[in-house]
């Protein structure tokens, strides 16, 4: 009886450790599955004491609209572009892409809405990011996913347009000249709009 008793307590103690294992990789897997939020001190660009230079040819009082794309291909044409997206510089380092694929944002107030809801919001977006500048020169830092890791852009600011010369994940961000190459370019042009919102957005 004894004996029997024991290989009970035994069998309960082996369950008890297989379950609490159980529990263990499952929590380890929902983590690992778990979105990461991330915080300014995440991105390498964040700089809390930045202020745009008042003599930059970057613009915050208002958007930069993609109107164009040139490839080396096809001769070098320039093309136009469906493709509705524009960007919005703060004057305190930090940037936001905002994507229109169902061309709903129209007119000016429609762009101050985005603009307006953008700032408001609370946590990063993949389209949230930081940017340095150097003369001319522009890098954007973003996330990307899937692969879980940041995003370079890089281009040049000329007076009231954003050109886009290139996007990687390697190389971490910097004004090297391999980094602004001469194949693909993507042309934004700047449009003011009314907005108070030109810095410190609560993300």
């Amino acid at each position: 009886m004894k004996s029997k008793f024991s290989h009970f307590k035994l069998s309960l103690r082996v369950h008890f450790f297989l379950i609490k294992g159980l529990l263990v990789t499952l929590g380890v897997l929902l983590n690992s599955c778990s979105e990461k939020i991330y915080q300014k001190e995440d991105y390498s660009f964040y700089n809390k004491t930045f202020k745009i230079d008042p003599s930059s040819l970057l613009r915050t009082d208002g958007i930069y609209i993609l109107s164009s794309i040139w490839t080396n291909e096809n001769e070098g044409v320039v093309k136009q572009t469906n493709d509705h997206r524009f960007y919005k510089f703060y004057s305190t380092g930090q940037c936001n892409l905002t994507l229109d694929p169902e061309l709903k944002i129209k007119t000016d107030q429609d762009y101050v809405k985005a603009v307006e809801k953008d700032f408001l919001a609370l946590q990063h977006t993949l389209f949230h990011g930081y940017y340095k500048l150097s003369a001319e020169k522009i890098i954007i830092q973003s996330r990307e996913l899937p692969r879980k890791q940041f995003e370079y852009k890089y281009g040049y600011v000329k007076k009231d347009s954003l050109i886009i010369v290139k996007a990687a994940t390697h190389r971490k961000g910097t004004f090297d000249a391999v980094n602004y190459t001469d194949y693909y370019k993507e042309y934004y042009v700047f449009k003011s709009l009314p907005i108070d919102r030109t810095s410190e957005p609560q993300w």
